[in-house]
């Protein structure tokens, strides 16, 4: 096997071990038997159990923020004629898609399994703050453009659409059936109708 398909196996199993018993469980003895290999195999791809963990961390953090941009695009340069309610149902319906296609990575990042390391609580945080930074910026140029716009306060309207973004991502990975995308969709333009005078 490549190095990278490799690294890429031992990845998958000490996720499969993060999720299902906590990042504690995460070893390398675990993630050998896991993986169905020697534990010198292990070594030749991660020095130690720290280094594993902290890719880890970035390849789920990688994929996590792959799914983030889709749904947080820059501001509409200029007059564009953009719909900004359209805009914001498109960016939740984006990142509830990848919550749904990729819930093993937004388990890590919206669930963080027991014994999470420091190093993965870090990252959570700044990139929260990232998404919060985008989102303000995005009610601050959309709240003024739409139609019969209501006076509302564009951080609290940030915070509260990462909040709702946020709790609609954990009713999708808990339970994909009940909470399809297409019914936060739905909701997000009955929502945003019910803020038009």
């Amino acid at each position: 096997m490549a190095p990278e398909q490799r690294r890429a196996q031992l990845l998958d199993a000490a996720l499969d071990l993060a999720l299902d018993r906590g990042f504690h469980a995460v070893t390398i003895d675990g993630v050998a038997r896991a993986s169905g290999v020697t534990r010198p195999v292990v070594y030749g791809a991660f020095p130690d159990v720290s280094s594993l963990l902290s890719a880890l961390v970035e390849r789920e953090q990688q994929r996590a923020m792959a799914g983030l941009l889709a749904a947080l695009p820059p501001v509409p340069a200029g007059d564009a004629p953009v719909d900004p309610d359209e805009l914001l149902v498109a960016g939740l319906t984006a990142f509830l898609t990848s919550v749904r296609d990729h819930p093993r990575t937004w388990r890590v990042m919206l669930l963080p399994p027991e014994g999470a390391p420091a190093e993965l609580q870090d990252r959570l945080a700044a990139e929260r703050n990232a998404a919060l930074a985008q989102l303000r910026e995005l009610t601050v140029w959309g709240l003024p453009r739409r139609p019969g716009a209501m006076p509302l306060d564009p951080e609290l309207f940030a915070r509260a659409l990462q909040g709702l973004a946020e709790g609609a991502a954990r009713l999708v990975l808990a339970d994909p059936e009940a909470y399809p995308v297409e019914r936060f969709t739905h909701f997000a333009r009955g929502l945003l109708g019910a803020l038009t005078p």
